[in-house]
């Protein structure tokens, strides 16, 4: 909620560029750019109107979320709460299909698979709120 409005947004794929962003219905193709300021207090600002539904978005404080596999390990790339798991033990998955739904900040984020492989195992449960950096799955 900003100044007392709802709003319903979702996030496409956060490994592709332009990044699709739909609220409250309404579909923009947005480009991330990142700084390497920090202040404590994140917000969004529309730099320039590329086209008519294409904005270009400079976070001050808050930059994409990455998703990491590190030895084998896909990482949560912000803090949040499990809404959905997409995959189960077992699964052959591509760069790119969706592994996990998190909510965070009060958006559902959807969390990609960083490279192919197969789901060795899950770290993490529906309902469960996980911290920035908390392995949430082994693959293979």
């Amino acid at each position: 909620m900003v100044n007392d409005r709802e709003y319903t947004v979702e996030i496409g794929d956060l490994s592709q560029s332009p990044l699709t962003v739909v609220v409250n219905g309404q579909t923009y193709q947005v480009e991330v750019q990142e700084e390497t300021t920090v202040s404590k207090k994140p917000s969004a600002s529309v730099v320039r109107e590329a086209e008519p539904d294409r904005k270009v978005v400079t976070p001050p404080a808050v930059t994409r979320p990455r998703v990491e596999a590190v030895a084998g390990a896909v990482t949560a790339p912000l803090p949040g709460k499990v809404l959905g798991i997409k995959v189960k033990e077992g699964d052959q998955v591509k760069t790119g299909d969706t592994l996990f739904i998190i909510e965070s900040m009060k958006m559902e984020i959807t969390i990609p698979a960083p490279r192919d492989g197969v789901i060795k195992a899950i770290r993490v449960a529906v309902g469960q709120t996980v911290k920035q950096g908390v392995v949430m799955v082994d693959l293979e």
